[in-house]
């Protein structure tokens, strides 16, 4: 598939601070890539260093096919980890600021807003002032923004950041409406079940570079430990579920499972359900998506392998000049008539021509003879 972002040995530092060292990646068209990592491991540098905002210490970077990155910056939607707004304005009026600014305009503009505004759920509140926002709002009002111009990929960094649970629920359900229409997507965050509910695949950013990657799909399995909270159980019931496997303790109202697998967390189930104990609760204690990233920031797992130097893009081959017109074809100049002793009057013989006194000369001929 297409790769939309292509970056190869990319380093970047501050000073003496060397914030990305040798980090490689890349995104094909239609994906959502997770970007996983710790606060101050260089998300947001990567994120800018992709923007044309800041210039690299070494490596390469290839958006949307260009490495022009000021020029590949219209076709990216961009919702930083935090916004800025005008707050005098509406959210109505900010959105058209902001589409005529980027060449849009009358009812084509008018109708863009609109459908953006639905689209993260601010059409009631389109025309009250952003003073009035809560972070929330002005978060979704910046997933709109970023949508404006329909780009061909989006660049989210750290979308929940400072917000409380509810606006966190409304941010990702926005973004995963965002997520069906098929933008190429690079989501930095440090939240775990972000990239899993929104993400195809998964890195993990550590001491500088793509410590790991995964498709998420293959991190959605059983967890790896449980906590089952229960009614109390008898002596002899826990008993027999400790029995099951050496991972498994119980309490007289839970139950933890530190190696959990399918078939074990089923018999665990079975055996509640046969002595009728009641299930109040399982949650799991760490996923596998949870146990990927302990193990790539600890570097327990292998890096994905380095990417070749990207290789120039040929631009494809004018076509060939049209052939150049025939010339017209070359009239042989006719030979020049005697213009003169045709339009001379002819000398009448006699007894020829139409007059009278011609013909009452032939009759006289005539008579004679």
């Amino acid at each position: 598939m297409t790769a939309v972002i292509e970056i190869v040995n990319l380093h970047k530092a501050y000073g003496d601070l060397r914030v990305l060292q040798g980090l490689n990646l890349r995104v094909v068209a239609g994906e959502a890539f997770g970007l996983l990592g710790p606060n101050g491991s260089g998300k947001s540098t990567l994120i800018h260093l992709m923007l044309g905002f800041l210039r690299p210490t070494s490596g390469q970077i290839r958006v949307l096919s260009s490495t022009n990155l000021e020029r590949t910056r219209p076709r990216i939607g961009y919702i930083p980890e935090r916004q800025r707004y005008h707050t005098r304005y509406t959210a109505r009026e900010y959105l058209r600021f902001l589409g005529a600014f980027s060449g849009m305009t009358g009812r084509a503009l008018r109708e863009r807003v609109a459908d953006e505004l639905e689209t993260v759920g601010l059409t009631a509140v389109a025309d009250r002032g952003l003073a009035t926002f809560s972070k929330g709002m002005l978060q979704r009002l910046g997933v709109a923004q970023a949508l404006l111009t329909d780009p061909d990929l989006l660049l989210i960094d750290e979308p929940t950041s400072g917000l409380d649970p509810a606006g966190q629920r409304e941010v990702l359900e926005v973004l995963h409406q965002v997520r069906v229409r098929g933008h190429t997507v690079l989501l930095c965050t440090h939240h775990l079940h972000e990239v899993e509910r929104l993400c195809d695949r998964v890195g993990v950013l550590a001491g500088g570079q793509i410590a790991a990657e995964a498709t998420v799909a293959d991190l959605r399995g059983t967890a790896t430990s449980l906590h089952i909270s229960v009614s109390p159980l008898p002596l002899a019931t826990r008993a027999h579920i400790e029995a099951l496997d050496p991972s498994v303790r119980c309490d007289p109202q839970s139950i933890r499972i530190s190696a959990n697998t399918p078939a074990l967390q089923a018999a665990v189930l079975r055996a509640l359900l046969d002595t009728d104990a009641q299930i109040l609760a399982l949650e799991p204690i760490e996923r596998p998506l949870d146990q990927f990233y302990r193990q790539a920031v600890r570097g327990e797992l292998a890096p994905p392998p380095p990417l070749p130097p990207l290789a120039p893009i040929v631009a494809p081959p004018p076509p060939p000049p049209p052939p150049p017109p025939e010339p017209p074809p070359v009239v042989e100049p006719s030979p020049a008539l005697p213009w003169a002793a045709l339009l001379a009057p002819a000398e009448p013989k006699s007894g020829e021509g139409d007059t009278l006194l011609n013909e009452l000369l032939k009759q006289k001929q005539d008579g004679e003879a």
